[in-house]
């Protein structure tokens, strides 16, 4: 789609910005950022695209990417301003000389950001051009989005790969059938709000080399967090990896895509908690589709499971039986609206957990919101991120799937098993779970693997 518009939502709406980038993910991530600001927000993906919009909307403020294809981001200035000679427009690149950053001010440019993209600096770049903030006003200024204020949210932070924890590839025991090792095509960025913590997050994917293994680190933070069972803190309500003092919170949807997809190498940049976003998998999918997935060389084995192994908590339960692929039977059984949900998943493309999986939300009750709030968690939910239950069923719109709730059990628990790093060949079957249980069969998982 060559253009299009998106809201801040009602009464909010004061001040519209255009942004013109041939990158989908970075006029994503921006459109969430301006539109949480209270701008309502136009996205063009081209210079003709462009200028329908500025003759159509005549937007407070413009984001001009200066490489495109086609009409670059220098001629479209000169059109724009010879249009509109007083709407700022602020330029970013991403390999500009200082001698095209001297030719865009002659332009008309009201400022010049380079990338890799600070989030806080661009923010305060577009404040300060509608004269909100003061000129001098520096990017740790009360409006930065992150909250560390030291923190920088980039893409294309340079990672010193030795010193990595490759727990994943140092051995591979119960090896089953070879699995291609990958890695995203290019770095990807996306911007959110944490479930649990209600903060503003910004989430960077940056690929890593083969034999690698998937990782998390802080804002600002040089502590390398494997996304490995071993490092799991905590399982309330959410699956927690920490290291040290560095935490990565809400990892099961990401990682149940990263699965879904068969990455296999990745460094996670977010800030102690992964972006909820509309509290399923689906825009996870939907940012590797548009970034690309890229193969790699290496030895990469599934774990082929070779023994009945289960975990029993009273009523609930997990087990793992070998089978010839990955397959998932999960049963909840609460009382109504939601009653008893039975479903039967084999994780057997991306295509089909897109379909089948990605789209279903987490859920809650009415009656538990305000214990959760007082534990300090589902300080994020809205009702865009997750589906509501009261007595007589979900408050907050139609369900994705009849059966959501149980689909999204399933989608936890592909996450969850994601966390020794090699997809599992074998039949995954559940009674009523949570994500302690999940981590629990798979730290019984690991200790076979020891075993050899």
């Amino acid at each position: 789609m060559a253009l299009s518009s998106i809201s801040a939502g009602v009464g909010r709406v004061e001040q519209s910005i255009l942004i013109i980038d041939d990158e989908a993910s970075i006029r994503r991530t921006l459109a969430g950022i301006f539109g949480d600001e209270g701008f309502r927000v136009l996205l063009a993906e081209d210079g003709v695209a462009a200028l329908n919009l500025i003759k159509a909307e005549r937007p407070s403020v413009i984001l001009l990417d200066i490489w495109m294809p086609g009409m670059d981001g220098l001629e479209l200035l000169g059109k724009i301003k010879q249009i509109y000679p007083e709407v700022p427009v602020i330029m970013i690149s991403g390999h500009a000389t200082i001698a095209t950053a001297v030719r865009a001010t002659h332009l008309g440019a009201a400022d010049f950001i380079e990338k890799p993209l600070d989030l806080n600096a661009t923010l305060l770049a577009v404040k300060r051009a509608l004269g909100q903030v003061p000129p001098a006003a520096q990017a740790t200024d009360s409006i930065a989005v992150s909250t560390d204020e030291s923190g920088r949210l980039e893409i294309g932070r340079e990672w010193d790969y030795s010193a990595l924890h490759r727990l994943v590839f140092a051995a591979q025991p119960w090896a089953g059938r070879r699995r291609v090792q990958k890695t995203l095509a290019h770095s990807a960025l996306l911007y959110g709000q944490g479930l649990h913590s209600g903060q503003k997050s910004g989430l960077i994917l940056e690929p890593l080399p083969a034999n690698s293994g998937i990782h998390f680190v802080g804002v600002s933070q040089s502590t390398v967090v494997p996304a490995h069972v071993d490092y799991v803190g905590s399982t309330g309500f959410a699956t927690t990896l920490k290291f040290g003092g560095v935490q990565a919170g809400t990892t099961e949807h990401l990682m149940s895509a990263l699965h879904a997809y068969g990455i296999a190498n990745l460094m996670i940049k977010c800030d102690s908690e992964v972006p909820v976003m509309d509290g399923s998998a689906r825009e996870f999918c939907a940012l590797f589709d548009e970034v690309g997935v890229q193969e790699q060389e290496g030895d990469w084995f599934e774990i082929e499971i070779k023994k009945h192994i289960r975990i029993d908590k009273g009523r609930e339960y997990i087990e793992l039986r070998p089978a010839d692929c990955f397959i998932v039977d999960y049963t909840l059984d609460y009382p109504e609206p939601v009653g008893r949900q039975h479903f039967v998943f084999k994780l057997e493309s991306p295509e089909h957990f897109k379909n089948e999986i990605a789209a279903a939300r987490t859920f809650g009750f009415v009656k538990d919101v305000g214990a959760l709030q007082k534990q300090g968690l589902a300080q994020g939910g809205r009702l865009d991120n997750f589906v509501l239950f009261g007595e007589k069923g979900p408050v907050n719109g139609a369900m994705r799937f009849p059966n959501e709730p149980v689909r999204h059990k399933v989608l936890d628990i592909i996450g969850d098993l994601y966390l020794l790093g090699r997809p599992i060949c074998g039949q995954v079957t559940a009674f009523m779970t949570g994500h302690s249980d999940n981590i629990a069969v798979l730290k019984a998982l690991k200790e076979e693997l020891v075993r050899g």
